[in-house]
């Protein structure tokens, strides 16, 4: 769009003086971004940074050095002979009274026989004022459910985004930063830097400052945590105690989600959730396992009347947040994917794959749905879904672990999450029909 205001002209007045730093980001994603691989058969293997072959005598714990190019290369087992690449990468500016923040995309194709091909594009730029206002300089960013490209020329664009409402899709998420990357105190101050992870730039300049708590784990490197409790104040509150604990012992939560569960299990038991014995161990899914056990063996022994009319209780309120989700099913090759439609099924899911959907309540959540993905009618991994934004919190099977079909069951709830977004769509304007 042309710019209109004051902010908007000079921003792209200055927009058209900045250098070009396309064959700068390129040279340094090429050497610490993107992947150097080589593909072994029994008999040889493919640089595919040069194209060459070589023997695969040479590999060690598969590490080789190419013969030809002196590439340092990590050895997969394939018999694939193409490769391609796309990463995004960032580098950080101060101009004027301004943060700049540039993204660049970067390609590369690989093919046996031929040398690697390496492109570099510039696709947006963040310019942010130091009272905060900022605007938005890219490439027109095409997203929809099949497509994810950048086109066009760099002007101002609006971050309103028709397909992905909870999302702006001019703001994207990179962990690779320049290293000459410069970011200003006022940012620097509450640890805002480059080590985001989760977590975008401009979603750390928005939430960070506002709240200390959030300050105070970017600060001691709790990233997974950050990135999964900035939006849930309730979340954050309830786990305030134990993140404390473990910012104090230095234990660093790399599965947030695992954690946070295995948490509320402690709060079950009424363990010490003050005592860094129970709140940082060692071994967190081990942990976390045996707890469901345990719950799930307390659960057990309620009499059965008892537990029946409790299921009962949680079926009418089940059916109430979500009858127009139940009976969803879709199927590709021998997978089948269908929502759990009642609790004696989120029930029967736990007790077969060992895990806490049901002893959790995931049933009672009000802005996720759960589905089971099924081989011959046996689950192998359950699906956790964000109504809200619409994309898959966790998908776990047996005991929490991760099944040589998650990819493949990923990808078939991603080819067909458009029929859950109609009908949640349709539930959202029922329900504010009812609205005066």
């Amino acid at each position: 769009m042309k710019p209109k205001t004051k902010l908007q002209l000079e921003v792209v007045r200055m927009s058209k003086e900045l250098p070009d730093e396309d064959d700068k980001m390129l040279s340094w994603a090429k050497s610490n971004v993107l992947q150097h691989k080589g593909y072994e058969t029994k008999n040889r293997i493919i640089c595919f940074d040069c194209g060459e072959r070589f023997s695969p005598n040479i590999v060690i714990r598969k590490r080789a050095t190419c013969p030809h190019c002196g590439a340092k290369l990590s050895i997969e087992k394939s018999r694939r002979t193409t490769l391609e690449q796309v990463e995004f990468v960032a580098f950080a500016q101060v101009i004027f009274d301004y943060q700049v923040v540039r993204y660049f995309e970067i390609r590369s194709h690989h093919k046996s026989g031929f040398q690697a091909k390496y492109y570099s594009c510039e696709i947006l730029q963040h310019w942010i004022r130091k009272d905060g206002k900022r605007e938005t300089v890219a490439r027109n960013h095409t997203l929809n459910y099949s497509v994810d490209s950048w086109n066009g020329d760099m002007e101002i664009r609006k971050d309103y985004n028709r397909w992905y409402r909870s999302a702006n899709k001019y703001d994207i998420y990179t962990e690779h930063f320049h290293p000459d990357s410069k970011i200003l105190y006022k940012y620097t101050m509450y640890g805002i830097d480059h080590n985001l992870a989760g977590l975008t730039f401009i979603e750390a300049i928005k939430i960070v400052p506002s709240e200390p708590r959030l300050e105070t784990m970017l600060k001691a490197k709790q990233y997974w945590l950050l990135a999964n409790l900035s939006q849930e104040s309730y979340s954050l509150s309830r786990l305030w105690p134990s993140i404390k604990i473990c910012i104090r012992n230095r234990y660093i939560v790399k599965d947030a989600k695992i954690w946070s569960d295995y948490i509320e299990l402690l709060r079950f038991f009424q363990k010490d959730i003050h005592n860094a014995k129970y709140v940082c161990p060692k071994n967190l899914k081990k942990e976390h396992d045996r707890f469901v056990a345990k719950k799930r063996t307390v659960q057990e022994r309620i009499k059965i009347e008892e537990k029946r009319s409790r299921i009962e209780i949680w079926e009418k309120e089940f059916k109430e947040k979500k009858a127009h989700l139940l009976g969803i099913c879709f199927e590709s090759e021998n997978i089948k994917i269908k929502t759990l439609d009642s609790v004696q099924e989120y029930l029967e899911e736990g007790d077969t794959l060992h895990h806490c959907v049901f002893t959790n309540e995931y049933f009672l959540k009000q802005d996720s749905i759960c589905l089971s993905a099924r081989i011959d009618e046996k689950p192998i991994e359950t699906i956790e879904l964000s109504l809200s934004e619409m994309k898959i919190v966790q998908c776990r099977g047996s005991y929490n672990s991760v099944t040589p079909h998650h990819d493949n069951i990923v990808n078939l709830l991603n080819n067909n999450i458009n029929v859950i977004k109609s009908l949640q769509r349709g539930r959202e304007r029922q329900d504010s029909s009812y609205v005066i």
